[in-house]
């Protein structure tokens, strides 16, 4: 424990103040305020409930945020050997699976800042406007079941898949899964859009708005119908569970292949 605590502590200070991190949040956000048109929350009437004006930042964040943190983490893993820092890490005294969880956990506490400080910003320049302190609460709600989960996904296969399909492509291949497998309308074409999967928070931001309509998709007819129920606060949870555990498969997978390994340490040359 000891050891996974101190690989997550230092993997959190480095990518935490890497510049391209905040640099690239901050123009993906900035670019979904300018852009969010009169659906977005900044067009939601006065007297509108804090938990459905932070339900509908969160979700706004959550459409393009998201894909600054792939893009950064996709490449963590390979620049180890790229460094040849392998045999330095391999003389450590803990598995390499402990490695992979710290440098897990240390990315989703790097990523989380900027989306928790998005929506904190949120709240707080929303306060002028509609006078209720419970804003920076319902902000706090809803980093954690909508946006937290997502970047928990994401970071899994972040950190695995480019060690096998190489970083360029799963760059390229995740921008086109963001896009397809949570904005796309089920009725356009079969996507996961609208299911328990979906990292963007669909059911999370459904059940903080409260108010009998879904956010984007959650609960909308389509392909695989059992991954589709009403949304509810039962559901919501749900899709929180589903989304974190998605996340833990590729990184189950990599510690498996570690552990079985007699001949190299992960990641394995491709």
């Amino acid at each position: 424990m000891t050891a996974l605590l101190a690989v997550a502590r230092y993997e959190f200070r480095m990518q935490a103040r890497k510049r391209s991190l905040w640099i690239a949040a901050t123009l993906l956000g900035g670019a979904l305020i300018v852009l969010q048109g009169d659906r977005g929350p900044r067009s939601l009437p006065v007297g509108t409930p804090a938990r459905e004006v932070m339900g509908t930042w969160a979700l706004l964040f959550a459409i393009l945020m998201p894909l600054a943190y792939g893009m950064l983490l996709a490449d963590r893993l390979v620049r180890d050997r790229k460094l040849r820092v392998e045999p330095l890490l391999e003389s450590l005294p803990h598995a390499p699976a402990t490695r992979l969880a710290g440098k897990y956990l240390g990315g989703i506490g790097a990523c989380a800042l900027p989306g928790l400080a998005a929506l904190l910003l949120a709240a707080i320049t929303e306060l002028p406007k509609r006078h209720d302190p419970a804003l920076i609460g319902w902000a706090l709600v809803a980093f954690v079941v909508v946006t937290l989960p997502g970047i928990a996904m994401v970071a899994g296969f972040a950190l695995v898949c480019p060690v096998i399909v190489s970083v360029p492509l799963f760059r390229v291949l995740f921008v086109g899964y963001w896009f397809w497998g949570n904005m796309l309308a089920p009725d356009f074409l079969p996507s996961l859009t609208g299911t328990l999967l979906t990292p963007i928070g669909d059911y999370g931001a459904t059940w903080l708005l409260a108010n009998g309509h879904t956010a984007l998709f959650a609960g909308t007819p389509g392909f695989l119908s059992f991954l589709r129920p009403d949304p509810s606060a039962a559901t919501a949870a749900l899709s929180v569970a589903v989304v974190v555990l998605c996340g833990l498969i590729p990184l189950a997978a990599a510690a498996v292949v570690a552990h079985r390994s007699t001949r190299q340490t992960w990641p394995s040359k491709a």
